[in-house]
């Protein structure tokens, strides 16, 4: 007589966490569910202890969409504040009265940074920081867990798991500064798990969400664009590619330019004397770095206008930018590259954000970008990679200090809202009497080396003309 196996319930199949790891990890599933708890619980007491004011700013925006239906239009995508606007509306009924009061009102209205710094002490700012950062928390977890699916080593998935978890630049740039870079990264990363399943339209859409959330996916979209057209044998096939990506790249541009047509912007007035006009109205005018009037475009085009640049000499003007020369060549590379796997264009990502810190002034959340890229291959390359990896963060943290107060002690306000008059590491120096500009340019000139030497080494094995490595060989080898 044949027993019959006991039924399982749904709610008890649905209630089994293990369903999202992977197979090759799952015999390590207690090992990971302590990790992702330790993690988690961190997390949680981040969450309403720090901020910035780019922080408060976002939720500013938010509050005003959820509760006029009003968007003030700025450099960061409108997506983002439409999920934030959706939460705040979830658990309108806990936000704090005082703060929802001053975000929406049109008396205490100012286009200054006054406005974001001083909610930063308001009673309540803790409930208010939790719910901005609460998506924060479901994609970085989710980063988290997905790279566990692309990685398929087993040692090297759950190495680079804990990493990430605990890595002081991803808690940083997410729950100090309170910026929405995660939402992005975590697309991006998704792209790669769906190319490497070889599902180019998945593969699409997750690179067009990132572009939605934050523009900086734009420069690896050619990388993917050159590698399937490696692959595909046909010019028909490859005109379709390079019609179906460009298509992709373009449809987030075209969406956010819709939601500005559409949506209606904030008119609220203001109480700031605006080319001559008392209680100016906005409208169309982008805010932007605490002042109205700031163009468009320009935060598209902070890329080039922050990449260092080489003047010349001539009576005519003439100007040469680092960083998009850099990019042009390594991209011309990348084409010229044989053997375009899925290895090598993970590398190739990695090379792009170390040439864009290298190169240029960056915001300290775009460090968030390559935190992934970065954690694997120090996680499999041993420790020439990790002591690389180690100096560079160290550096960035110093990298960090030419804001002074705003990333520093501002980032305490909401828990010690009396770190509002503490002096900045700038300040700090300069009152010590040490050079503090001479001290912070060091350091940056140091890490941007740092950069190019990991940008190196991830690029000699695969990268430098076989003719070019032979002769390097020939020459360290002993007669």
């Amino acid at each position: 007589m044949s027993e019959t196996a006991p039924q399982v319930p749904r709610w008890v199949r649905w209630t089994d966490w293990t369903r999202l790891l992977p197979a090759h990890v799952k015999d390590q599933s207690v090992r990971i569910g302590r990790i992702l708890l330790l993690g988690f619980v961190l997390r949680i007491l981040l969450l309403p202890l720090f901020a910035g004011t780019d922080a408060t700013s976002t939720a500013w925006i938010s509050t005003v969409l959820m509760a006029k239906g009003q968007l003030i239009l700025s450099n960061d995508p409108p997506p983002i504040f439409y999920i934030h606007a959706l939460t705040f509306e979830m658990f309108r009924p806990i936000l704090p009265a005082t703060i929802l009061g001053r975000f929406t009102s049109s008396v205490a209205f100012t286009p200054s940074t006054f406005l974001q710094e001083s909610v930063l002490s308001e009673p309540g700012i803790a409930v208010f920081l939790s719910l901005l950062k609460l998506p924060y928390l479901i994609f970085d977890l989710a980063t988290a867990v997905l790279l566990l699916w692309v990685i398929r080593e087993k040692g090297a998935a759950v190495r680079v798991f804990k990493l990430w978890l605990f890595n002081p630049v991803v808690l940083y740039a997410t729950y100090f500064v309170g910026q929405f870079d995660i939402v992005a990264v975590f697309f991006v990363v998704l792209a790669f798990y769906y190319n490497q399943q070889g599902r180019r339209t998945s593969t699409l859409v997750a690179l067009a969400l990132a572009i939605l959330f934050k523009v900086f996916a734009v420069v690896i979209v050619p990388f993917f664009l050159f590698q399937w057209l490696e692959a595909n044998r046909g010019l028909l096939a490859r005109a379709k590619s390079f019609v179906t990506i460009a298509v992709a790249s373009a449809a987030p541009f075209a969406l956010q330019f819709l939601i500005l047509i559409v949506q209606p912007v904030f008119y609220e007035s203001a109480n700031l004397v605006l080319t001559g006009n008392v209680n100016g109205f906005y409208g169309t005018q982008i805010y932007n770095r605490g002042a109205a009037a700031n163009p468009l475009l320009q935060g598209f085009l902070t890329f080039v206008g922050y990449s260092a640049k080489l003047p010349t000499v001539s009576p005519i003007p003439d100007v040469f930018y680092l960083l998009p020369i850099a990019y042009l060549i390594f991209l011309v590379r990348w084409v010229t590259l044989r053997g375009k796997d899925d290895a090598k264009l993970w590398n190739a990502t990695a090379v792009v954000f170390l040439l864009v810190y290298a190169f240029g002034l960056f915001h300290v959340q775009w460090f968030l970008w390559v935190q992934p890229f970065l954690l694997v291959l120090v996680t499999r390359e041993g420790k020439r990679f990790s002591y690389l990896y180690a100096g560079i963060v160290i550096l960035f943290f110093v990298y960090t200090w030419r804001w002074d107060d705003l990333l520093t002690t501002v980032l305490l306000v909401p828990s010690v809202p009396g770190a509002a008059n503490w002096p900045g590491p700038i300040t700090f120096m300069n009152r010590a009497g040490l050079p503090a500009e001479l001290i912070l340019d060091i350091a940056r000139t140091m890490f941007s080396a740092l950069c190019l030497a990991l940008a190196f080494l991830c690029l000699r094995k695969d990268w430098v003309p076989a003719w070019v490595r032979d002769r390097w060989i020939r020459r360290r080898t002993p007669a």
